[in-house]
């Protein structure tokens, strides 16, 4: 073999080899549940290209870069707590937690809004817009509101807040939601803590009233119930006395009849002056 053969298969295999290496870095997959957004780093046409890579593998020059963006919905919480006023000058700090998703037929201009991947955008980006919202709304009420009702009321406003500003980027808000419980001022947490134990005492004056109530209506119940019995056996009582009274004014005879049933058959000891007539029938 010529010194100029082996030349050229030294050549042609450094070739295979180094396109083997450009093909197996520069190939880029795109997994199920992501998009991909194409970037020219250099040239004339330098920057993003208008449409999203699907699922699939592609072979990127050395010019191009791929940023992959998830489609399915992102839940984060943020670590550090946000920190925002209430109209009484009163500072609050919570925990809160996004979740959201990037549209796939708009994830070139999240890149084009941000040119940052979607962790960045979270952490920095959407976490500014969050932020913003809580001071922008939080400042239209007071402690008092905000430690009534005024924390579902509060969400409610900067989730439509970072819809409207982020729905037309490419991010879509699903929810906004605490992910703890609102810190609030010592002097505030007293007030806080007073008001649930006033209403927890009033709470018990109550359920001791009803149950006196209850107690006392037991009893009444219970003495009219032994009212109308002894009412009752009353009535009776006259009712039989009645009958019977009218009964002897009938028959009078009955009074001698029951004398004679009860006698013992004894003879008074002694007769005369005031004492009573032996209970004999008269004889004819």
């Amino acid at each position: 073999m010529s010194v100029k053969s082996i030349l050229i298969a030294v050549v042609a295999a450094i070739v295979i080899v180094f396109g083997g290496i450009y093909t197996i870095v520069n190939l880029q997959t795109v997994p199920a549940g992501y998009v991909g957004v194409k970037v020219n780093l250099y040239g004339s046409d330098k920057g993003v290209q208008n449409e999203e890579l699907g699922v699939g593998r592609y072979l990127l020059t050395w010019n191009e870069q791929c940023y992959l963006f998830p489609t399915f919905n992102q839940l984060h919480t943020y670590k550090v707590p946000f920190t925002f006023q209430t109209s009484d000058a009163m500072a609050v700090n919570a925990r809160i937690g996004v979740e959201y998703q990037v549209k796939p037929s708009m994830a070139t201009k999240v890149f084009q809004t941000y040119r940052k991947g979607v962790d960045e955008i979270t952490e920095i980006n959407l976490r500014q817009n969050v932020s913003d919202a809580l001071i922008k709304y939080a400042s239209l009420m007071d402690v008092n509101e905000l430690t009534a009702n005024g924390k579902t009321k509060l969400l409610e406003h900067v989730t439509e807040e970072l819809r409207h500003q982020l729905e037309n980027v490419g991010i879509h808000i699903i929810r906004v939601s605490w992910a703890s419980d609102i810190e609030y001022p010592p002097q505030v947490r007293e007030s806080i803590n007073a008001k649930i134990e006033a209403t927890q005492r009033a709470m018990l004056r109550e359920n001791e009233v009803a149950q006196s109530k209850a107690e006392a209506e037991k009893a009444r119940v219970a003495a009219q119930g032994e009212a109308d019995a002894q009412l009752t056996k009353a009535k009776a009582e006259a009712e039989s006395i009645a009958i019977r009274a009218k009964a002897l004014r009938d028959n009078p005879q009955v009074l001698t009849l029951e004398a004679i049933s009860r006698w013992d058959g004894k003879l008074p000891v002694y007769f005369g002056g005031d004492s009573l007539p032996a209970p004999f029938m008269q004889m004819k």
